[in-house]
């Protein structure tokens, strides 16, 4: 007898190896195994179509002439944002936790 050994679809997938250091690899199989039942193709899959997306808000952000924020008004946003963190800790310390009625 002989055995016949499955075909894969033409296309279907590619295969390639990755080096990368032990923390970012203890990363990644911990998100494939949250996400995806540890199955590393998915999440590098995952990857790959969120680099798609990036990649073309990149070119969309450059054709409409880059960003409308000068960097003082980006600077000014983030202490607004900050104080704004800063308050919102406060006063949940403050006023502590709610009991469920």
């Amino acid at each position: 007898m002989f055995s016949m050994k499955k075909k894969r679809r033409a296309g279907a997938t590619e295969t390639f190896s990755v080096s990368v250091d032990r923390k970012t690899k203890a990363i990644l199989k911990a998100r494939a195994n949250r996400l995806y039942g540890g199955n590393m193709s998915r999440l590098i899959t995952e990857l790959g179509r969120e680099a798609e997306k990036r990649d073309a808000f990149e070119r969309l952000r450059e054709w409409t002439g880059g960003s409308v924020l000068s960097d003082a008004a980006a600077e000014q946003i983030d202490r607004e944002l900050a104080e704004g963190w800063r308050l919102a800790r406060k006063h949940a310390k403050k006023s502590g936790p709610k009991s469920a009625a």
